[in-house]
């Protein structure tokens, strides 16, 4: 996700960041070259290619409609995946609470538990995003620690259970109230639950039938719109082309960005700064995060 300041409209106005999804540009374009070929076709041969507007007005309401659907669909996806890791935050935060105040731990067995918890994290990442290893996470495992996270078949279940069986031995030696030790658990069981919840978005992804309706209703109505306009704008029309053009491929590439809320295009969770901010909470290590009402997580769009 690419910050930015919400307030700076006139910046915003101008920015060439966040402009083009993967792949708009090329078919915005495309429809561009169209719109022209269509109006010099009409201009300097004897063919008319002009028909009257009122489909293209009948069909407009009908790709609205499947945009705000797209678009619908696709936010709510967004808006899931993100509740579901600030329910990693707050999993993390209670559950590295409890450890520190309620254990009877050193300062370096707290650290070591912090420490596991940031990791849940970054595995987490890791997995929604197909990433080889955790490599973040050597910065603050011991060697032998991080090998045994980097065996395991799955990292983020391997660090839940870490964590619950240093739980069980801290209660088996009386070192945590037992009541504590259901509480710090009823935390963990909340990391695999969110966890959990990431995965089925990630592998149920919208059907391929809404798809297939989007892409096609709308390279069928930018495909014949400079014809509707030709006879209305004339050289105006492949400006017109290309705007629409714009409006609607980019509303149909960020849903497709967003059927994956948890991969790196610009749409997407900002992953990596909660992770930071996790880490940051936990062991006071890596980037401060810097968090407000106007510019979310990160670095602001300047």
């Amino acid at each position: 996700m690419i910050p930015y300041d919400r307030r700076a409209w006139f910046r915003l106005l101008f920015s060439v960041r966040g402009n083009f999804s993967r792949g708009v540009l090329a078919r915005v374009l495309a429809f561009g070259i169209l719109g022209f070929s269509v109006w010099a076709i009409d201009r300097y041969t004897n063919l008319s290619l002009k028909m009257p507007v009122g489909f293209h007005e009948v069909a407009g309401v009908v790709i609205g409609l499947i945009l705000a659907f797209r678009t619908n669909t696709a936010y709510a996806r967004f808006w899931e995946g993100r509740a579901l890791w600030g329910g990693i935050v707050n999993a993390s935060r209670n559950l590295g609470r409890v450890l520190t105040t309620h254990a009877a731990l050193s300062e370096m067995e707290s650290r070591e538990l912090r420490a596991w918890i940031a990791a849940f994290a970054w595995a987490t990442r890791s997995r929604l995003r197909a990433l080889p290893g955790v490599h973040e996470a050597a910065a603050f495992l011991s060697p032998a620690e991080y090998q045994e996270l980097l065996a395991a078949p799955h990292p983020s279940l391997f660090v839940a259970n870490t964590l619950s069986r240093r739980i069980t031995a801290l209660t088996a030696e009386g070192r945590l109230d037992p009541i504590m030790a259901g509480v710090a658990e009823e935390e963990i069981v909340a990391l695999i639950n969110c966890l959990g919840g990431c995965e089925r978005i990630l592998r149920t992804p919208t059907p391929l039938g809404y798809i297939l309706l989007m892409e096609r209703g709308a390279f069928l109505y930018l495909g014949t719109l400079p014809v509707a306009l030709l006879g209305r704008l004339g050289w105006i029309e492949p400006f017109v082309t290309i705007g629409v053009a714009y409006l609607v491929l980019t509303i149909e590439a960020i849903g497709n960005e967003l059927d994956n809320p948890f991969g790196m295009d610009a749409s997407d969770i900002p992953l990596d700064q909660i992770c930071d901010s996790i880490t940051f909470d936990m062991l006071g290590i890596g980037p401060r995060p810097t968090i407000g009402p106007e510019t979310g997580i990160g670095p602001v769009l300047r």
